[in-house]
């Protein structure tokens, strides 16, 4: 009985998520994974094999692949994922890998945005530079292979000067 279970649970363990990434311009990124974590509209969403079926709208973010102990990592700047238990497509109109992002336009970016947030400006036009931030951060924290920088604690207050 005991050999049966641990097969079976070797059986699991070999199990891989086929991962798609599909953009206007065609297939973008195809891979296997052990575990995708991706940004939905409302928090991060880990998938493994076997997940139930799913589909979620997907938020700007960063999408990180792990796989046989090793991460990678893209960024995505919204979309749509439809879950299976052996596939996850995503659908999004930019996805970037480290390697086509351009750190010194990413950096220009952010501090463009982060002066335009200290000046006085209305509702609309404040979420629309912290858009801004966040993307110029999802870009740099990608190109570098950053992890847990805390650049989003402060990007996802809500409630900062409404």
């Amino acid at each position: 009985m005991i050999e049966v279970a641990e097969q079976k649970t070797d059986a699991k363990q070999k199990k891989k998520l086929a991962l798609t990434i599909i953009t206007p311009r065609g297939v973008k990124f195809e891979e296997e994974a052990d575990m995708l974590i991706m940004r939905a509209i409302d928090g991060d969403l880990g998938v493994l094999p076997g997940h139930e079926r799913l589909s979620t709208v997907l938020g700007d973010g960063v999408l990180r692949i792990l796989n046989n102990g090793s991460e990678s990592k893209i960024a995505v700047f919204g979309g749509v994922a439809e879950i299976h238990d052996k596939s996850v497509k995503i659908y999004s109109t930019i996805a970037q890998r480290p390697e086509e992002i351009d750190l010194e336009r990413a950096e220009r970016d952010r501090m463009a945005a982060e002066e335009a947030m200290s000046e006085k400006k209305d509702f609309a036009s404040l979420r629309q530079v912290q858009a801004m931030l966040r993307r110029s951060y999802i870009r740099i924290e990608v190109n570098l292979h950053m992890e847990d920088v805390g650049y989003f604690d402060e990007v996802d207050n809500g409630d900062a000067d409404e």
